[in-house]
This record gives structure tokens, C-alpha cells and sequence, in this order.
């Protein structure tokens, strides 16, 4: 028996959308069950496959879910990306749309993942996506933000990385392919910048943004450039990294680059970077579990499962399950020092 696929997605062309699903496939709605008061359309087919629409508490975001329905996801994914034609930068409207630069030029986009989370490395990706049929490839594949796809992240990651395992890139910073770029800053690295020297986090970051998309245009020329925005809007820091990204020996017209919100879910070449970076950091993190129950939990202790980002509470519990004379030694090399663990270590030292 053939293993169904579910895909889901939010649609921002959500009333067209919905419109669509009603035409094409009314005759199949079906009343959803007494418990599911978030479903706001059920659509039930023949050979037991489903699409659910559901509704947020406030019934403004809406979710479609589909369930062994792949070529409707294809379908429906596609035509919201086609739809949407809202400006990238929401305060240009002279700025292309969504639609445009998705399905009319070869995009380059960047985003990051693991800042602000104690146990991930920090990983910076810039990826190269190049118009419609690339388009298609990526939803068929059902790249999106990786935040909303975290179970296909294993799957999509080593297809579109060719990376099986962490021991094979352990010893890189650096990872350039003709599609993507990847800058890898451990947490010991990550340590030594913001915590002995000094840096600023946001310039640590920008500087890691810059070194990927640079390698990556240069491999592709002429590509428009979509940033996740990492300023939370601030105009100023938004102009300057344009300006830095476009200056020196650089081609890049700064006139190309785009920095949005949100965009891991506008932009394919975003959403691409972000899996890719998402799908590095989680090869990281089963590593250091391994290494974890290997070294440095108590011999007591079950396995031991590394928290994903531990409030004081849960990291005090965590340290207690340590070996008392590797603690230390663990979370310097295998976790930022945020202030939680700053205090909290010194608590249990």
C-alpha cells in the first residue's frame, strides 16, 4: 500500500482559494465531525484521502490541510503564489510583487536559523531559485517555511543538500554548492564573538547574511535578492545593509535587494533557504545528543533528551542530569551563553 502524503498550507489569496476548493470540489463536502470546531470545510473523497480548512479561534487565518491529495496541493499552492500581488517591501509600492519576483525572475533568498535558541548552532542560508519551473519542483517537493513543515525538513533537506549526516560537514563553516550557501557559526564561535569580543548578535548575523549572498550571486548573476528581516523593520539598519551588500567589487544593484517580513513564506527562494538552514541545525543538534548520552549524562540517568530551548526551570534540571565534572565543559561547548545560562550555571557550579 502506496504511504499517502499530507501537505498543508496558509493561503494569502485565501478567499480565491476557498472559492476554488468550493467549485471544484463541492460535491464532496462533507459535514465535519461534532469535535472539529476549527474545520471550517471538509471535503472527503472515494478513496478516503481529505481536504480540511481550518480556522483560527478568530477565524481571520485559515489553514487548508490535504490529506493523499498531492496534485491538489500542487494546484492550489501555485495558483496563491500566482495571486498574490502584494509588493515584497509592504512599504514600497513600487516595489515588485510577490508573484513577480516568484514566478518571473531568478531569485536569490536568504534567512537564518537558531538565533535566540540555547542548543542551535547559528546557520545562515542563501539560496538560488530560478523562476516558474523551479517554482514548481520546490512546491511539488513542499518546500515552505520551515516552521510549518518540520516533518518534512529530514526528507526535503537531504534531497536538495546531499548531506546525510553532520560528520560530514563538522569541520566546515563554510558550505557553497551552485544552489545554495550556508555559513555555520557554532555556539563556540558563536560565544567568542558576542560574549569575549564583544559583537553586536544583529552584526554577527548581517555580516553572515552578506557572505552568503554574495557567493551565491556570484554563481547567478543578475538574480533579484529577498532577505527575511532580521531589523524588525528598522528602516535605517534595513538601507545600510542594502547599501553594504551592494558596495565594494559587488554587481549587486542595491536597487534589487529586497528585506521583508515574513518572507520565508512569500518568497520560494526564502523558504528554501530556510529549510536548508533548519535541516543543518537539526543534523547538529542529533549529533550533540548523541554525544550527550555518550559523555555526559550521569550514568543514572535514562537517555537524555537535549531541550530545545529551556527556560531557567527546565535548564537547572537538565545540568543536574549531567556528569557534576562535565557540565561546564558540555555547555561551553554546546550552548549560547544567554544570560539563563549564565545564571543558571553559576547556580550549580
Amino acid at each position: 500500500m502506496t504511504e499517502r502524503t499530507d501537505f498543508s498550507f496558509v493561503p494569502t489569496a485565501k478567499d480565491e482559494i476557498l472559492d476554488c476548493l468550493e467549485e471544484k470540489y463541492k460535491d464532496y463536502k462533507t459535514p465535519p465531525g461534532e469535535k472539529e470546531i476549527y474545520v471550517e470545510r471538509y471535503y472527503q473523497f472515494e478513496d478516503k484521502s481529505d481536504i480540511r480548512v481550518y480556522k483560527d479561534k478568530e477565524g481571520k487565518k485559515v489553514t487548508i490541510f490535504l490529506q493523499g491529495r498531492e496534485r491538489d496541493y500542487q494546484e492550489l499552492r501555485e495558483k496563491d503564489m500566482r495571486l498574490n500581488r502584494e509588493p515584497v517591501e509592504e512599504s514600497k509600492a513600487d516595489a515588485p510583487s510577490i508573484a513577480e519576483l516568484n514566478f518571473h525572475h531568478q531569485t536569490i533568498g536568504s534567512d537564518e536559523t537558531g538565533n535566540g535558541e540555547t542548543f542551535k548552532n547559528l546557520v545562515v542560508t542563501a539560496a538560488y531559485v530560478g523562476a516558474e519551473n523551479e517554482i514548481r519542483r520546490f512546491i511539488g517537493m513542499g518546500v515552505d517555511d520551515s516552521k510549518r513543515i518540520s516533518r518534512k525538513i529530514p526528507s526535503i533537506g537531504k534531497e536538495v543538500t546531499g548531506i546525510d549526516c553532520w560528520e560530514e560537514i563538522k569541520d566546515k563553516t563554510l558550505l557553497c554548492t551552485d544552489r545554495f550557501v550556508t555559513r555555520i557559526i557554532t555556539n563556540e564561535e558563536y560565544n567568542r564573538r558576542c560574549y569575549e569580543n564583544g559583537e553586536n548578535k544583529n552584526d554577527v548575523i548581517k555580516e553572515a547574511h552578506l557572505q552568503v549572498l554574495r557567493e551565491v550571486y556570484k554563481r547567478n548573476p543578475g538574480s533579484m535578492i529577498v532577505v527575511d528581516d532580521f531589523y524588525d523593520g528598522k528602516e535605517q539598519e534595513i538601507e545600510d545593509f542594502k547599501r553594504e551588500l551592494s558596495s565594494g567589487d559587488s554587481a549587486i544593484d542595491p536597487t534589487h535587494v529586497f528585506m521583508t517580513v515574513k518572507a520565508d513564506f512569500k518568497i520560494m527562494a526564502v523558504s528554501l533557504a530556510s529549510v536548508i538552514s533548519a535541516y543543518i541545525c537539526n543534523l547538529y543538534c542529533d549529533y550533540v545528543q548523541g554525544i550527550l548520552n555518550r559523555e555526559y549524562k550521569r550514568d543514572s540517568e535514562e537517555q537524555l533528551a537535549l531541550p530545545k530551548n529551556p527556560g531557567a526551570d527546565e535548564l537547572s534540571v537538565f545540568l543536574f542530569k549531567l556528569k557534576p565534572e562535565r557540565k561546564e565543559e558540555f555547555m561551553a561547548k554546546y550552548a549560547k551563553n544567554f544570560g539563563n545560562v549564565q545564571d543558571t550555571m553559576k547556580k550549580k557550579l
